[in-house]
């Protein structure tokens, strides 16, 4: 697992580098659940190389490795929004000494970063040319995020030009471990090496003298074996406890570096890396405060340190001494409570003197409330923030289901990325328009009342709009006369999304849960109808669906009349404050001529529709012959009699779909204000449930089963 500043710090970089919209087309292709990250939250390693390549899926140009290094020089960046920059400006005089701290750096992040597995960088060689720099972590793949990061820091910290190329691959099963050849100047650290490393010719002082300036060591010799102990840590062990003469592996555990406990190990990562080590064996118990009269007062001993258990963590440097072929471990204790202290018997006067343990351990435990509530704090504020995102993502999606039942997607698409609304209009070569009048509406408005005008006209509209939302059509408009216009062939354009076979996650999850609306066009059409074929499917659907509405005057079926024309128009965005949608041209108005002449029951067409219609597999056509039509004279129309068994099978599926959806999915009830204010009216006849985001394609049985990412 990694933090997720990480990963915040790519998104970052993409949105800077290369767009919003590019950062967008990754959450949508990955499927991720936001658009952010949490800086401390924890994320799959492999989150960085899957965005590295869908980055390079969506541009057509360069190689995930590419990318790679493009977040490592953007986590360089972004770190320095959060003050980091100034602990990385102080890690040495030049860019050498940088790469000899780098391993102290990842440890003073670790009260930021607790749970952080750091990596392990160490300086083999160096010269005057550069340096030798092995990198070894359990991760893999980051070899070029490390690159990145090395060359943003020496261009922006030591105006450095570092050039780094992996010169040894060991990597094994278990770790990755790379040796890079860093070039840079070198020479300057060199000089002043050798500048500052001139010590007077003093005698070497004695053992005695040595153990009594650290009390916190400990002394081993070439085959791993405890020389001396330090007296401040011996008296933490019980009195009969022998340590001398033991193997170092039995008495303590090393965690810090993960490299073996090897001499060898010792005398190369010693110069330079930071080792943690904790004791194996049981501390003392019987260790207490002694009061005026002599008495000794036990403490029990519960937990100690970061482990929760009777022992001590132990944090210094290795020291190779040549006079005396030994390495000597000089550290201090891990320490942040008095409670600690006490659990492992250790007091102030036990600690070093001239390392500031003591002042430091104090003013520690002074600030360590405020801290502790200012951690709470942030906590609650990132669990805040995390459901805030999620009800924020809902709202877009209401947003966008709202906006996309308003005008065409690619038309709302446009608005989104702030395009001026009224500069939108766009010329279609071809299109179908399809009305269906309702002609005894009248007689319901001149002698019903309101509140029972407005439930028929909801129930009427429901109903129609259930069978529309199973085709890839567009609806214009609803008028209060109860005609509805719907329109087929408006270009969708939008592009195809891939399918990945990494990604188990469903339709639904993949378009972010929004309506029918925003399924690809060939979701709602698997048999790849054209646009005529498409309204011919729904012409006979409304017509079906029509004998629901019942006319609670005349106690029969609404009079419908049914006809669609092909033809060009052109669209647009029309109003200032409330858009929207309308199409122009003289194909809307000869579609509602060949709907007004049309039979009661019956589908109208007009001959440009039946050209589309002639040789459809899936319907039948009969002439009807020259019909007088206003304002147009006389024209060729045709009728729509029936649907060919090609057809049938898949009509089936869709009766099928609408049943399972009536009395099931269907739950989420959408009343009138009417009914609002008079719930105890009975309502007949009314439906009152509405597709809700989770509905699916009618056509569903026939999609592919990868899921869309």
């Amino acid at each position: 697992m990694l933090y997720g500043i990480l990963l915040e710090s790519a998104r970052d970089g993409i949105c800077l580098g290369y767009g919003n919209q590019i950062w967008k087309k990754i959450v949508q292709e990955l499927n991720f659940e936001h658009e952010s990250f949490t800086t401390l939250g924890r994320y799959e390693d492999n989150l960085v190389e899957k965005i590295a390549e869908c980055l390079a899926d969506i541009l057509h140009e360069g190689t995930p490795e590419y990318y790679m290094q493009f977040f490592g020089e953007c986590f360089v960046r972004f770190f320095t929004n959060y003050g980091y920059d100034k602990i990385l400006r102080v890690a040495g005089r030049h860019f050498g000494d940088f790469l000899h701290s780098i391993d102290q750096l990842h440890d003073s992040t670790k009260f930021s970063f607790p749970r952080m597995k750091s990596p392990l960088f160490h300086v083999l060689e160096e010269d005057e040319n550069g340096a030798l720099l092995q990198y070894k972590s359990r991760r893999r793949g980051f070899q070029r995020y490390i690159v990145g990061q090395l060359k943003e820091c020496g261009s922006r910290f030591y105006h450095e030009e570092i050039y780094v190329r992996i010169q040894e691959d060991l990597s094994t099963n278990e770790y990755t471990r790379i040796i890079f050849r860093v070039d840079f100047n070198n020479s300057a650290a060199k000089e002043t090496s050798k500048r500052l490393h001139c010590f007077p010719n003093l005698p070497d002082i004695t053992s005695d003298t040595f153990f009594k300036v650290f009390p916190f060591c400990v002394l081993f010799d070439p085959s791993m074996r405890i020389t001396h102990m330090g007296k401040s840590i011996k008296s933490l062990f019980p009195y009969d406890t022998v340590v001398n003469g033991r193997h170092l592996d039995e008495i303590f555990r090393l965690i810090r570096p993960d490299i073996p406990l090897e001499w060898s190990n010792m005398l190369s990562y010693g110069r330079h890396i930071v080792f943690l080590m904790e004791s194996r064996i049981a501390l003392r118990s019987d260790k207490g405060t002694k009061s005026n009269d002599g008495t000794v007062t036990k403490k029990p001993k519960t937990t100690a340190g970061m482990t929760g258990s009777s022992a001590i963590r132990l944090k210094g440097q290795m020291k190779w001494i040549s006079s005396w072929n030994m390495m000597v471990f000089l550290c201090h204790p891990i320490l942040s409570t008095t409670e600690e202290m006490m659990n492992i018997g250790l007091t102030l006067h036990d600690l070093n003197f001239y390392d500031g343990s003591s002042e430091i351990l104090i003013a520690g435990m002074q600030h360590a409330r405020q801290l502790q509530a200012a951690i709470d704090k942030q906590h609650a504020w990132i669990s805040k923030l995390q459901a805030t995102k999620v009800e924020l993502q809902e709202w877009r999606r209401k947003g966008k289901r709202l906006l996309y039942s308003m005008m065409p997607r690619h038309i709302a698409q446009m608005l989104q990325q702030g395009i001026v609304a009224n500069s939108i209009c766009e010329s279609h070569k071809l299109i179908t328009v399809l009305f269906c009048y309702t002609l005894d509406f009248k007689d319901v408005i001149h002698k019903l009342p309101p509140n029972e005008i407005v439930q028929v006209v909801n129930q009427m509209v429901i109903i129609f709009d259930q069978c529309s939302d199973k085709y890839d059509v567009f609806k214009v408009e609803t008028k209060a006369d109860s005609s509805y216009m719907i329109v087929a062939g408006i270009q969708e354009r939008v592009p195809q999304r891939r399918i990945s076979s990494s990604s188990g996650s469903s339709i639904r999850s993949s378009i972010g849960g929004d309506s029918l609306d925003e399924i690809l066009p060939g979701m709602k059409n698997p048999l790849g109808l054209n646009q005529a074929e498409i309204v011919a499917g729904l012409a006979f659907d409304l017509l079906k669906q029509s004998k629901k509405l019942i006319n609670k005057m005349s106690k029969a079926p609404f009079k419908v009349k049914i006809g669609f024309h092909s033809g060009s128009a052109v669209g647009g965005i029309v109003g200032h404050k409330n858009y929207q949608y309308c199409l122009f041209g003289d194909t809307i108005n000869t579609a509602s001529r060949v709907t007004t002449t049309g039979d009661i029951g019956r589908i109208h067409l007009s001959a440009t529709s039946w050209e589309l219609l002639k040789d459809s597999v899936y319907f039948d056509t009969t002439p009807r012959g020259q019909i007088e039509m206003k304002g147009k004279g006389e024209m060729q129309t045709y009728w729509l009699t029936g649907a060919k068994d090609a057809y049938v099978e898949h009509a089936s599926i869709i009766d099928s779909k609408s049943e399972t959806l009536e009395n099931g999915f269907l739950s989420e009830y959408h009343p009138t204000m009417y009914e609002i204010n008079d719930r105890k009216k009975s309502l007949t006849n009314v439906i009152n449930k509405l597709p809700t985001s989770s509905d699916q394609c009618p056509f569903s049985s026939f999609r592919s089963p990868p899921s869309f990412i």
